[in-house]
């Protein structure tokens, strides 16, 4: 519940509107927190299930897991499914000068990555960017880690179904 109190008033403070995702960031900004090329490959790839770049399978009793060498951030993505359907996702510390306004910094970075054909809205915790004529979605999350990090979670999806948040019965909630 604060988490999403805190990262509202963030994305308030930082006056986050598509306009301002696209012009606020620079392409070196972008860069420095995107592979820009590799996440536009993973939203071509989510139209076939991303079994283009799906590499080396595993599976456990939690979740199913492809490795992949399409890294849009911090070398740490993978295709994987469990309560939701084949997706992409990624996982790295967001070092951006203001910790509070993390969302907003990586989500002005990734409108940049993304184009100006991208739309975005943002959420209580994160920002999710749909483009007509396809039916991927990237979202992005910011959290604080169990080290007290400021973690962030870069996801592609194939459709906007996929993307909701999960009730907490779904997430194993008691």
């Amino acid at each position: 519940m604060t988490r999403g109190i805190f990262i509202r008033a963030s994305l308030a403070m930082a006056g986050l509107s598509l306009a301002g995702c696209v012009t606020t960031s620079t392409p070196q900004q972008a860069a420095d927190l995107f592979d820009c090329a590799a996440l536009d490959q993973a939203v071509a790839s989510a139209a076939n299930g991303f079994e283009d770049i799906k590499g080396r399978y595993s599976d456990t009793r939690l979740t199913r897991s492809w490795d992949t060498d399409v890294q849009a951030f911090h070398n740490a993505c993978v295709i994987t499914s469990a309560q939701r359907p084949d997706h992409y996702v990624c996982f790295g510390r967001m070092q951006v000068e203001d910790p509070r306004g993390s969302l907003a910094a990586g989500s002005a970075a990734l409108g940049q990555c993304l184009g100006n054909d991208w739309t975005a809205t943002p959420g209580d915790d994160r920002v999710l960017f749909s483009r007509a004529g396809t039916d991927a979605v990237v979202t992005l999350e910011t959290f604080v880690n169990d080290r007290g990090h400021r973690m962030g979670a870069l996801s592609v999806f194939q459709q906007d179904a996929d993307a909701m948040p999960l009730a907490d019965e779904e997430m194993g909630a008691q």
